[in-house]
């Protein structure tokens, strides 16, 4: 052979190889450009375009499409993830011959599981999930036997999961999460000993049946995501066998009996996720699996303590163990893990003191112990790190101040430490954080004045049965996010101020059992979205303001036990009141029409000068509607009537004189002089002799003149007196 020879055929076999490259390009760009039109042409494929004066190499070549990727020059990769593709998979995408992936997640696609696929001969994985394919998984579906991932899920597939699934030995990863499969799951699962992944979430549709024992021979599964589908019995022991196991989620289930001992001897174990499900007995003491990230027990019937080895935990971020029945101490030495984020053990059974070192060597987040038994302080370094986001402690015996560490935590959203024994001042900084919108202290002992301004998003804000004190600030119209402010049973003195009304939000005002005076603040219109307000047991005067009847919203009013005095407002008669309580005031006339019904019996009581068109309501009948009487009268009977006239006037300047020299002492004077009274709340209370006076007073100024009203009066001074 000649050198001429030898070059020829090296030019004809470039030209060849050439030939057949372009052949190739020409075959895919037209099979791309198919799929195009196929799908009706979606705007988000607008840039699959190859004018045909440019040649392969320019820049519009295809293999430069952003879902296309090629390996020599060949269409290997088809990345069509939330393209808006809302027609069928066709039968000549697998024209592209050298193809190995093709994903179509998160589209519209609606058809029954595409067999034509399975032309793909060299397709490693498919992604058909979060699209609308339904029907059932085909039993043959073991002809795509080089998948290495299958991912078909948040789809509409039913029926049984087909045991073929077990024949793909090539499968690494395996998603049927989220569809409507029933059945149970095929125990030939167990077969693919390649498998890394497995995701069965969420299929709620599933036949109550254990957890296969199979699935506990893939020795190189590193993910087993079984969540909320119908698991029932317990966990297999051999469950400690699966050495390459890091992330275990068994969550929202009806698995039952212990946690096995085996499982955290795993030492590449880092997430273990079995929360809401009906485990009993005491969480394995020993563990070796020192890699834990998380844990989260939360949410069954667990019992005895929390392990000591928890303590040596430290990449453990995570701790949630919370609605159990757990009792005994937190270990001192999870207090000192230095990866600890989040600590959730409140709804148990816990005693003892908290560790002290909770947030000194550590990121703390969310701290979460409320409902339990502990006793003594909360730790004092609980925000050192200025991450803190949450602090729940409520429902402890829990003594001592508040942590000065939360004056300087900006971080801070919430903090409910209420029905506790807490006491002291409020730390200064914790009232102006920078994020806290919940703040309830309620049933403490804490002491202090209420700050002129509170944090920008504070929108609850629970302060009552303390011993706060001083006056309600004008600061207050500061407080704009304010949603619920509860401050019952303080020593709050002064007005009610007008401020107080301006705020836009405000749903829940409850000031009552306080020290407050004076009258409403008149412009209370701009209290548009309060539902509820209550102001019982006060020293409030004057008028009931007439702008109540504009808040539409309002549902619960109570006014009761002050000194209101005057009508009762009729526009009050417009609002839909569930509860209405103005009883023990010094009130007059007559009650709104819309009250006269048995809904409202004991709304009025202690008015006496209140009446009704009709007395059903524990008060009296107006006199204009009672029966005209017979103008003759004998010539003592008027001689009478007009001793009584002089005697309730009399008696009236006496009442009032009396009522002024006493008002100071009713308070003690009440228990020892009257029986209990029922009130609309349901606690017990006493009518003082004051208040007897008070109310003789009232009937006094509106007594007609007739002898046996009188001589009532009298009788009454008499006992008095």
């Amino acid at each position: 052979m000649t050198i001429t020879t030898i070059f020829l055929s090296f030019i004809l076999l470039l030209f060849g190889h050439a030939n057949s490259e372009s052949q190739l390009n020409d075959k895919e760009q037209t099979v791309l450009l198919k799929l195009k039109q196929h799908w009706q042409n979606p705007p988000s494929l607008s840039h699959w375009q190859i004018p045909p004066s440019l040649s392969h190499l320019n820049s519009s070549h295809y293999c430069n499409w952003p879902e296309i990727t090629c390996t020599n020059g060949s269409v290997t990769r088809l990345l069509l993830q939330n393209k808006n593709i809302n027609q069928t998979v066709p039968p000549f995408i697998c024209d592209l011959k050298n193809l190995t992936v093709i994903d179509l997640s998160y589209n519209f696609i609606s058809q029954e599981f595409p067999k034509a696929l399975y032309n793909c001969s060299k397709l490693e994985e498919l992604d058909l999930s979060q699209n609308y394919f339904h029907g059932t998984i085909p039993v043959d579906i073991h002809r795509l036997s080089g998948l290495h991932r299958l991912n078909l899920g948040a789809n509409s597939f039913y029926g049984n999961i087909p045991a073929s699934v077990g024949q793909l030995t090539e499968l690494r990863t395996l998603q049927l999460l989220q569809c409507a499969f029933n059945g149970s799951f095929p125990r030939e699962i167990g077969n693919l000993f390649k498998l890394e992944s497995l995701q069965l979430a969420y299929n709620v549709n599933m036949t109550a049946a254990e957890l296969p024992s199979s699935f506990t021979k893939l020795k190189k599964l590193k993910l087993l995501w079984i969540t909320a589908s119908n698991l029932n019995g317990e966990i297999p022991d051999t469950i400690g066998e699966m050495e390459a196991l890091v992330h275990l989620d068994l969550s929202i289930n009806n698995l039952t009996g212990k946690i096995p001992s085996s499982l955290f001897m795993l030492k590449n174990l880092s997430v273990v996720y079995l929360y809401k499900n009906q485990f009993s007995g005491e969480i394995p003491l020993v563990v070796e699996a020192l890699n834990i990230d998380v844990i989260d027990l939360s949410n069954n019937k667990l019992t005895g303590s929390i392990p000591d080895d928890f303590g040596r935990l430290k990449n453990m971020t995570g701790l949630s163990l919370y609605s159990n029945q757990l009792s005994g101490k937190i270990p001192d030495s999870i207090g000192r893990l230095p990866s600890l984020m989040v600590l959730k053990v409140f709804s148990n059974n816990l005693t003892g003191t908290l560790p002290p070192d909770f947030g000194r060597y550590s990121m703390l987040v969310e701290f979460q112990v409320a409902d339990n038994k502990l006793e003594g302080k909360l730790p004092e370094h609980l925000c050192d790190n200025e991450r803190l986001v949450g602090v729940v402690a409520y429902n402890n015996n829990l003594t001592g101040e508040l942590p000065k560490s939360l004056g300087n935590c900006n971080g801070l959203k919430i903090v409910t430490v209420y029905n506790n024994r807490l006491s002291g001042g409020i730390p200064s900084g914790l009232w102006t954080s920078l994020n806290l919108s919940v703040l309830i202290l309620s049933h403490n002992s804490f002491t202090g004045e209420l700050p002129q301004r509170v944090a920008r998003n504070l929108s609850r804000l629970e302060i009552n049965n303390n011993i706060f004190s001083g006056t309600i600030p004008a600061g207050v119209s500061s407080w704009k996010n304010l949603v619920v402010f509860v401050a019952s049973n303080n020593l709050f003195t002064g007005i009610i101020p007008p401020e107080l009304t301006s705020l836009p939000y405000l749903t829940t005002l409850f000031l009552d059992q306080n020290r407050l005076s004076g009258p409403l603040p008149q412009d209370i219109i701009s209290w548009k979205t309060l539902n509820a307000l209550n102001l019982r047991r006060n020293k409030i005067y004057g008028l009931i303001p007439r702008e109540l009847g504009n808040l539409a919203g309002l549902t619960e009013l109570d006014l009761s036990e002050n000194q209101f005095s005057g009508p009762i407002p009729p526009e009050l008669g417009l609002l839909r009141l569930t509860l209405l309580n103005l009883s023990s005031n010094f009130l007059s006339g007559r009650i709104p029409i819309q009250f006269e019904n048995d809904a409202y019996a004991s709304s009025f009581f202690n008015n006496l000068a209140l009446c009704a068109s009709k007395p059903t309501l524990n008060i009296r009948k107006c006199d204009s509607e009672v029966e005209p009487q017979k103008s003759s009268k004998h010539p003592s009977q008027c001689l009478v009537l007009i001793i009584c006239m002089v005697a309730a006037a009399l008696l009236g300047l006496l009442v009032s004189l009396f009522v002024v020299r006493f008002h100071r002492t009713v308070e003690h004077q009440t228990s020892q002089f009257s029986p209990p009274v029922k009130t609309i709340d349901g606690s017990a209370e006493h009518h003082s002799r004051v208040g007897e006076l008070r109310c003789m007073s009232q009937a006094a100024a509106s007594a007609a003149p007739d002898e046996q009203r009188c001589t009532g009066q009298a009788t009454r001074l008499a006992q008095i007196f």
